[in-house]
């Protein structure tokens, strides 16, 4: 694991079969594993950097709290544990152990530390969530002249869009799990450009987006994303279909979407005082 190094269990039942697999998963992957008794007070320890909490009781939240560890929390449906507490709330709320992987709980460390997830690897780059560091970088690439011809623009300061990003990763990363990501060059780090999925209102499906810095383009690489990022739609969160909004007189990438297998529907939308067409791909895995 990259930065998770230990998981405290504080179970009311230590005997389940999900535990005991889940332990070995987290065992061979070099996480070291406590178990602690919810019904004792909370012990005074020192805890060791990368901790993080898994509970289903009282005991456990005020362990997760009085050390800021963050944590999963299970509930069956009926359960009226998170209003019996004033601690901070969990990372995610689960009503089954089934999903739980030691990927899954270095995704919530991640978030509880605000490390930005990496999303996928492709044989050039690198798909991560964008984070506060990243601003300058961001206003550098929006400089591009094509960039600013079909693309909404920044907001005016960087303290402005700082503020806009902070709520974006904790509202749309933190709540749906996926957004607008960045694209790194896989050898030296350098930002190449950004790539996601959004949500438009009125429309349930997921958006496609993409854009690349000038430098980057015509080698193949916004296909090598984009197709990656379609397989992870479908693969992890399910799609069965995926959307483009795109400006009539941006051709390249009406072409470019038409050859990752979208289709104009005939629709088009007013969005920030533009006219888009509507295209979909289905089954985009």
């Amino acid at each position: 694991m990259k930065d998770l190094k230990c998981v405290f269990f504080c179970i009311s039942d230590p005997e389940t079969p999900w535990l005991s697999r889940l332990m070995t998963e987290l065992d061979e992957a070099g996480v070291r594993l406590y178990t602690l008794d919810g019904g004792r007070p909370v012990p005074e320890i020192t805890l060791p950097e990368g901790s993080y909490t898994v509970t289903d009781n009282d005991g456990g939240i005020r362990f997760a709290a009085r050390y800021d560890t963050g944590y999963v929390l299970y509930q069956d449906p009926s359960s009226k544990l998170r209003e019996k507490t004033n601690s901070p709330g969990p990372e995610c709320v689960i009503e089954g152990f089934d999903e739980i992987s030691p990927d899954f709980l270095e995704k919530m460390y991640q978030r509880k530390q605000g490390i930005p997830w990496t999303i996928l690897e492709t044989e050039r780059t690198v798909v991560r969530e964008l984070c506060l560091s990243d601003i300058d970088d961001l206003f550098t690439l929006y400089e591009d002249p094509e960039i600013k011809r079909f693309i909404p623009p920044l907001l005016p300061t960087k303290e402005e869009e700082r503020e806009f990003q902070k709520a974006y990763i904790e509202s749309m990363y933190g709540f749906f799990g996926y957004g607008f990501w960045l694209v790194s060059d896989r050898e030296s780090g350098a930002l190449m450009g950004r790539a996601g999925l959004s949500n438009r209102a009125g429309f349930e499906e997921q958006e496609l987006g993409y854009l690349l810095a000038e430098k980057y383009r015509g080698r193949g690489i916004a296909a090598e994303v984009c197709r990656a990022i379609m397989s992870y739609a479908a693969r992890v969160l399910g799609a069965e279909r995926l959307n483009a909004f795109i400006h009539p007189e941006n051709t390249v990438s009406v072409r470019f979407a038409e050859k990752l297998g979208f289709r104009d529907t005939g629709e088009e939308i007013e969005s920030e005082g533009r006219i888009l067409k509507r295209f979909t791909a289905i089954n985009p895995g």
